[in-house]
């Protein structure tokens, strides 16, 4: 008698617990759960054409787009039991931009004579991100709350050919090389935020955080090149550089993101 109290109790317990899942009519569940990832992206180009299509306006398709405050940053979820997840954003960005424009050639009476002045730019901008989040509530409506440390860096350098050396004929000032100083940012943020499951694991979410934020601008070189009469004389000169600290409350760009588990 005794085992059957037991099992019948375990068995009620298990009941009320599967209730406790969050579900659809049809049985899915609406909350993500332990081992899932998430992918943040603006929810506002979605959010604009729903709205559209109730008030009459032109509907322009929604865009999939990075969230406003990290332009080209991936960022996402990892979550690690129900209710706490890792927060991850991650640029490496690298490119390089070359421009080549074709000119008369000093010196040569062929109209049609051409040589080419050539610049080459080339940036990287790399952002990292990780932070610990968690939520409070069952519902489809969640808090959530947490903190971040941000990490971003960029680097810029131009550089130029020319197709006409300097000479007598040729006595201009011209750039050969330009390179700001590196850009670097860090920040320590907390944060606190909504969050409304309106899909089976799709969400919007909204946050604002407070903490200290610290961005430097190193100086950089302009390098430039003239003829002095009798050689080409090489003018190195040095950009500004500059420093922001603040510690302040931020709204994350001031944009919605919608959230996709899987």
């Amino acid at each position: 008698m005794k085992n059957i109290f037991l099992s019948s109790l375990l068995a009620l317990s298990v009941s009320v617990s599967a209730q406790d899942v969050l579900k659809t009519k049809s049985g899915k569940p609406i909350l993500p759960a332990k081992n899932d990832f998430a992918l943040n992206i603006d929810a506002v180009p979605f959010i604009n054409f729903t709205g559209n299509l109730f008030n009459g306006s032109s509907s322009i398709a929604p865009q999939f787009l990075f969230s406003e405050r990290h332009p080209m940053t991936l960022s996402g979820l990892y979550l690690k039991e129900n209710d706490l997840a890792f927060r991850m954003k991650v640029r490496l960005g690298f490119s390089s931009l070359k421009n080549d424009t074709a000119v008369a050639k000093n010196g040569s009476t062929n109209p049609n004579e051409l040589v080419i002045d050539e610049s080459i730019q080339k940036t990287t901008a790399i952002t990292l991100g990780f932070g610990v989040q968690k939520w409070r509530g069952e519902g489809r409506v969640r808090a959530f709350y947490g903190g971040e440390i941000l990490y971003g860096v960029k680097t810029d350098k131009t550089t130029y050919t020319y197709g006409n050396e300097l000479s007598n004929e040729n006595q201009v000032t011209r750039n050969t090389l330009y390179k700001p100083g590196n850009t670097i940012q860090f920040s320590l943020r907390g944060f606190i935020g909504i969050e409304y499951f309106f899909a089976p694991k799709m969400s919007v979410s909204g946050e604002f955080g407070w903490g200290p934020a610290v961005q430097t601008r190193k100086a950089g070189e302009l390098v430039r090149e003239k003829w002095n009469g009798g050689d080409v004389e090489e003018i190195k000169t040095g950009t500004g550089k500059s420093s922001l600290f603040s510690i302040d409350n931020d709204n994350n760009g001031g944009a919605l993101n919608l959230n996709i588990y899987f």
